[in-house]
């Protein structure tokens, strides 16, 4: 028996694999180079054969990476006049790759625009994981609830280990999301995923001392929804939400509070606190 076939099946499917890493990493340059703002809004990309040159990939690999960074609604093509980069309002925000390319250096103060992207990350949690720890109280399975558990003995376990407390942090916050039964959170979970992992690697730098604090503010959490406490599991949550802010105030000066100052309004997360 003659094996032509399957051989031709296989050189295609590693050609087709290479295609599609090249593309991705097409995608990933120009898609963190446009969200740092190091490609401004209003302004055209390089032309093609620039593009071409710079990822040394073929024009069917080129036009493929554009495609997908113009479903995520950071460029647009238009004719006579090139691709434009679209204004940062327009963008696809809850896109995780979007999310991820917003992502701070690990410095000591943060660039004005990464953030105040970062307080808007901050600023969606405070809307939706408190609402989502009171219905994870309220209508959580057994499943949901046991998952959360085993999340917060990960983070026991973790000790000063700061990437595996990172993790078990993070699924924590998931758990708690998949066990409010809301389906609309669902489709955005992978979203709101890759904004908290965003926040804590920026937020969670101090393991010791991190660890000390959000440990008990997580078991406040865990205990109101396991005593199916709605109001408990909610401002719980908004305490530790809390936390993560003040953290995220010594990182440096949040810009969009010395705006607010100047206007005489006050700092929206601190409004939804319980505390200050």
């Amino acid at each position: 028996m003659s094996h032509e076939p399957t051989a031709l099946l296989a050189g295609d499917a590693d050609r087709l694999a290479l295609r599609r890493g090249l593309k991705d990493q097409v995608v990933e340059a120009l898609g963190s180079d446009i969200v740092a703002g190091r490609l401004s809004p209003g302004t055209l990309l390089p032309l093609e054969a620039l593009l071409l040159a710079r990822f040394n990939v073929s024009r069917t690999v080129l036009r493929e990476a554009l495609t997908v960074l113009a479903d995520k609604g950071l460029i647009e093509t238009r004719q006579k006049r090139g691709t434009m980069i679209r204004p940062r309002l327009e963008w696809n925000q809850l896109d995780p790759s979007v999310i991820g390319w917003s992502g701070a250096p690990d410095d000591d103060r943060l660039p004005v625009d990464v953030g105040r992207r970062l307080d808007q990350l901050i600023e969606v949690r405070h809307i939706i994981e408190p609402a989502a720890a009171a219905l994870a109280a309220r209508r959580g399975t057994a499943e949901d609830l046991a998952r959360i558990g085993e999340a917060y003995a990960a983070m026991e376990a973790a000790h000063s280990d700061l990437q595996a407390f990172r993790q078990a942090d993070l699924a924590f916050h998931v758990a708690c999301l998949r066990a409010s039964g809301n389906d609309f959170l669902l489709p955005i979970a992978h979203a709101i995923r890759t904004a908290m992992t965003t926040s804590l690697r920026v937020t969670n730098t101090d393991a010791r001392a991190n660890i000390a604090v959000s440990l008990p503010l997580h078991k406040a959490i865990l205990d109101a929804v396991l005593a199916r406490d709605p109001d408990a599991a909610s401002a719980a949550m908004t305490r530790h939400l809390a936390d993560t802010q003040r953290r995220r105030d010594r990182l440096g000066r949040r810009p969009a509070d010395t705006r607010a100052r100047k206007a005489g309004q006050p700092r929206i997360a601190r409004a939804r606190s319980t505390r200050s």
